[in-house]
């Protein structure tokens, strides 16, 4: 779909699009469809007000063009405190 966008298609042109998608599957739940797409809206939002506030929070070191940090600190503290995901299942131990 992005190709046929920009007209052009390249290796690497969905990259970017899969690892944010991969993070908001995770964020809902891997498995849960309804916690994914509620993990893509929250995912939405950080990003969109993370990039709107990133000059203030850093004192104008860093720019909106670093929006992309807030999904990867999402990402990461999802997968440390609660790797289900906020609307996945609690998984069995296995002996």
């Amino acid at each position: 779909m992005v190709g046929s966008y920009y007209e052009i298609a390249h290796y690497q042109m969905g990259f970017m699009l899969g690892l944010k998608a991969f993070t908001a599957a995770v964020l809902g739940g891997i498995g849960n469809l309804a916690g994914a797409m509620i993990g893509g809206i929250l995912l939405g939002l950080i990003e969109a007000l993370g990039a709107g506030y990133i000059g203030d929070l850093t004192g104008g070191f860093l720019g909106s063009h670093y929006q992309d940090i807030f999904a990867f600190v999402v990402l990461i503290g999802v997968l440390m405190f609660k790797p289900s995901g906020l609307f996945g299942e609690k998984s069995g131990d296995r002996a």
